[in-house]
């Protein structure tokens, strides 16, 4: 919410929405009135720099990751076919 808001998005938190916690799921959001939900996994592979022993090496290492997917509901979905 905080990198959207900065970057000039209304962003707003959906507190009645519900969450699957066992999926990733860590809450659900509204970005400019359309509702996303927001997971966090802990498996997305970065390098790590290192400079334990004096001098700065580099190893792979898992970082977590945060994504948001659009809730679409069936009954307000309008297909874009093109202009």
């Amino acid at each position: 919410m905080y990198l959207a808001t900065k970057a000039g998005w209304t962003v707003s938190v959906a507190p009645d929405a519900a969450l699957d916690v066992d999926a990733g799921d860590c809450g659900v959001v509204e970005v400019e009135g359309l509702r996303c939900r927001i997971h966090l996994t802990p498996r997305v592979r970065t390098t790590l720099v290192d400079d334990v022993g004096g001098r700065m090496s580099q190893r792979p290492a898992f970082a977590h990751a945060a994504w948001v997917d659009p809730l679409l509901e069936p009954d307000n979905f309008v297909p874009y076919l093109g202009a």
